[in-house]
């Protein structure tokens, strides 16, 4: 019982945090800081939000998915995004502080990652350190760094040439690649890839024309990995 407290405590938290840095994901690529300006507004009239309409999951269903002053369509993307949040927290949450710590930095991480290519398809490299507090709990059977490293080249060298062929690929793309491929090796990696590609599949048949962001697809498959992995 008292372990479901703490798991709600977390989830409250987390959740918020996660609200927290998509705000922050957007603001930096508008060039503000997280906690200026004071009021969040709507994206499409500028409106300021109440504060019942920035609670997570719940003020986008209470306003149907449409800003409550012009009716403007709020992307599903912060919505999915915090209930994604919601269901890591309940699957990887233990009576471990360290665990829920790392697995509370590499949610966050994802998050930022993804809001940040999702709505202007760039990434920012150092935000890619967020991943690495995995090493400490994800398992890996050898370790050798000249054959780490050599995996590396290859892998980089193989997507920076399909990069060049298809045009599709985008630099920040392949970072994220890389490091996953660093912190759980390639097989990891490929079921990562593999996942994030047929999910980012299904709205590219919906946008046939539309360049669509990769990293979103690539952290959910992250994510689905995480939770189906043993650690």
């Amino acid at each position: 019982m008292i372990l479901l407290f703490f798991m709600f405590i977390n989830c409250t938290i987390l959740t918020t945090l996660g609200s927290f840095v998509t705000l922050c994901g957007q603001r930096q690529l508008n060039n503000q800081l997280p906690w200026s300006p004071k009021h969040s507004v709507c994206d499409f009239c500028h409106h300021p939000l109440s504060w019942w309409q920035l609670i997570p999951i719940l003020g986008f269903i209470i306003q149907r998915g449409r800003c409550h002053w012009c009716d403007a369509r709020i992307s599903a993307f912060f919505p999915i995004s915090e209930l994604t949040v919601i269901l890591v927290t309940v699957k990887t949450f233990s009576s471990s502080w360290s665990h829920n710590l790392i697995f509370t930095i590499v949610i966050l991480t994802l998050l930022y990652l993804s809001t940040t290519d999702f709505i202007s398809q760039v990434i920012y490299p150092v935000a890619l350190i967020g991943l690495f507090p995995l090493l400490l709990v994800l398992p890996r059977q050898s370790f050798s760094i000249g054959k780490l490293m050599v995996e590396l080249v290859i892998m980089g060298l193989f997507l920076f040439g399909l990069q060049h062929i298809t045009k599709g690929l985008g630099t920040g793309d392949i970072e994220f690649i890389l490091v996953t491929d660093l912190i759980g090796g390639w097989e990891l990696t490929t079921q990562i890839i593999l996942i994030g590609c047929l999910l980012t599949l299904i709205p590219a048949l919906i946008k046939r024309n539309s360049k669509l962001p990769l990293i979103p697809g690539l952290a959910l498959g992250f994510i689905l990995r995480l939770l189906f992995c043993s650690y």
